[in-house]
């Protein structure tokens, strides 16, 4: 029953689909015209999940997870505030009690994060982590305070690549990406960073697929599959997969994951304050 805790690592995974490009520092993947009349989201979306855990007897939504996003000013400048955060339900809390929040601050042009925050909860284990980056022409570099229930309080520096990117903004970027610049079937490494260690991916898009989700109804998606590394939370017997809404919102729908202990499913349940129509949700 302990393999509750990973339910919003699997929402986390699945904003991590590229790490993109646009045409001025990044080099990972094309991105579409950022600016406020291109986006793919508004000042004020909010989504809901509903994570599903199947193993033996057990069949259930088992936990919930919200990504939101809005506008603040930092240092002077207005940027975007992103929220992704998970719970366990209330009767799984009894059995593995999670609770995680990630925000993160990303500028409005480029999409390059300036703070990354999270606090984590998973049973007697804690978190805490407050991140500040700088960026340069080609590279970053953050600088973490840390503490743990585990570790107490330590800090650390980390160089990195411009297509390294904490969770929140690689998911907003991703929503921007121009698929004119990616092939079907094509392999593409992608990373990200959490807390003290840098993950390293890679990312297939598998083309168009509708998509039945229990609760919304038939959407045309894109789907997309990470090659996932077996280890502790993943069996390594196939990829996590997503199927993100095929219109201008560009919105994750559904997704599944084998772990090692059962599977993982997410489905999105409710939505609010979209920039463009739901033209993707077939009536």
């Amino acid at each position: 029953m302990n393999r509750i805790r990973y339910a919003t690592l699997i929402l986390f995974l699945l904003s991590c689909l590229p790490s993109f490009a646009g045409n001025d520092k990044r080099t990972c993947l094309p991105v579409k015209d950022l600016s406020e009349n291109h986006r793919a989201f508004g000042d004020s979306e909010n989504l809901s999940y509903k994570l599903h855990y199947k193993w033996g007897m057990i069949n259930a939504d088992v936990a919930d997870a919200y990504m939101k996003v809005d506008t603040t000013t930092m240092n002077g400048k207005k940027v975007f505030h992103a929220t992704i955060s998970g719970q366990t339900r209330k009767f799984y809390d009894n059995f593995f009690k999670v609770r995680e929040t990630l925000d993160s601050w990303f500028t409005r042009d480029g999409f390059s994060p300036v703070r990354f925050k999270r606090i984590s909860k998973e049973g007697n284990y804690w978190l805490n982590n407050n991140s500040s980056f700088v960026w340069y022409k080609d590279k970053g570099v953050v600088t973490a305070n840390m503490e743990t229930s585990r570790k107490g309080q330590f800090s650390l520096q980390k160089e990195l690549t411009s297509c390294t990117l904490d969770i929140p903004t690689m998911f907003y970027l991703l929503r921007n990406m121009d698929l004119t610049g990616v092939e079907v079937g094509k392999r593409y490494p992608l990373s990200f960073i959490m807390d003290d260690d840098v993950y390293a991916l890679h990312c297939v898009y598998f083309g168009k697929e509708t998509k039945n989700v229990s609760g919304l109804g038939r959407v045309r998606c894109l789907k997309f599959g990470f090659e996932v590394v077996a280890g502790d939370v993943f069996s390594g017997d196939s990829d996590l997969r997503c199927w993100i809404s095929d219109d201008d919102n560009r919105i994750p729908v559904y997704f599944s994951a084998p772990l090692k202990i059962g599977q993982f499913k997410g489905r999105l349940e409710s939505y609010e304050g979209l920039k463009h129509p739901f033209s993707s949700l077939v009536k």
